[in-house]
């Protein structure tokens, strides 16, 4: 099993001071994909950023594992962006891309759309993602999708929407966080349902009411983490766990103490499910 942190809380930091904090708080493998410091990520054609990269990555011993890429793989863009993100996964060597399903709010959580209005948009995106699932096969990536509200805001939706592209290509990635902030249910009780189709886990944590804005250190908050551990240690879970956010000011020093307290936590709890976390 291994534990990676994303570059997401460091997100107003360079790419450089990301990658120093989460190797001097212990961690070896990472996600990255959003902008760092106003910066995005080159494109797959850029050798010579590529190299850069490459090369920071390198410096501070981390390997990336995860490429996050919400936007480019929206049914309203073109193809042709989710295209250039798996070509650059390729080329840094990333074998998993990490997407969501569709949005069902027109402003969470007061404005919901209607199972009308919904219903040809999940059908796009069933039909996107079946196009997805080709370029994917042809690159050997697996493609996850994670719980944003809509066609995949819980266990049961994750299922059904994987059930209907239906590709070994495109899995599920749950994150127990989205399900008890989005939906208001407790995540543990939910998990079990797409466990089996569950290539990677987002450890986020929430506490606090649906809709309540606050992630804090995961194993601090609501979310029953030794639950889901179990259920993914039964199944023969062989993927891998993502710290995503662990909110608070946006300081790199205290960042760093955030993203060190939660590797020790989740270091104890993978290991009491009986994972022996890398």
């Amino acid at each position: 099993m291994k534990l990676a942190c994303m570059t997401l809380p460091y997100a107003t930091c360079s790419m450089e001071r990301a990658l120093e904090g989460i190797s001097r708080a212990g961690y070896r493998y990472i996600g990255i994909g959003n902008p760092h410091g106003g910066i995005e990520l080159p494109d797959a054609d850029d050798s010579r950023a590529i190299g850069q990269l490459d090369g920071l990555f390198a410096m501070y011993n981390l390997q990336p594992l995860q490429l996050m890429s919400n936007a480019h793989f929206k049914i309203d863009q073109p193809i042709e962006r989710a295209r250039q993100r798996m070509q650059l996964a390729k080329a840094l060597g990333i074998k998993e891309i990490l997407t969501i399903g569709t949005q069902s709010y027109r402003s969470f959580p007061s404005a919901p759309l209607t199972e009308e209005e919904m219903r040809p948009i999940n059908r796009a995106y069933i039909e996107r993602y079946k196009q997805i699932a080709e370029e994917a096969a042809a690159l050997d990536l697996i493609i996850t999708i994670k719980p944003h509200t809509g066609n995949t805001a819980t266990a049961a939706d994750m299922m059904e929407t994987l059930q209907q592209i239906d590709s070994p290509h495109i899995r599920g990635c749950y994150d127990p966080g989205n399900v008890e902030f989005y939906e208001g249910i407790a995540a543990a009780d939910d998990f079990p349902q797409v466990a089996e189709r569950t290539h990677s886990l987002i450890a986020k944590d929430h506490r606090g009411e649906r809709g309540a804005r606050d992630f804090p250190i995961p194993g601090t908050g609501d979310v029953d983490f030794p639950a889901i551990f179990t259920v993914l240690k039964r199944g023969g879970f062989e993927g891998n766990v993502f710290l995503e956010r662990v909110d608070g000011p946006a300081v790199p020093e205290l960042t760093d103490q955030r993203i060190a307290d939660a590797r020790m936590h989740l270091v104890r709890m993978l290991k009491e499910a009986g994972f022996k976390p890398e």
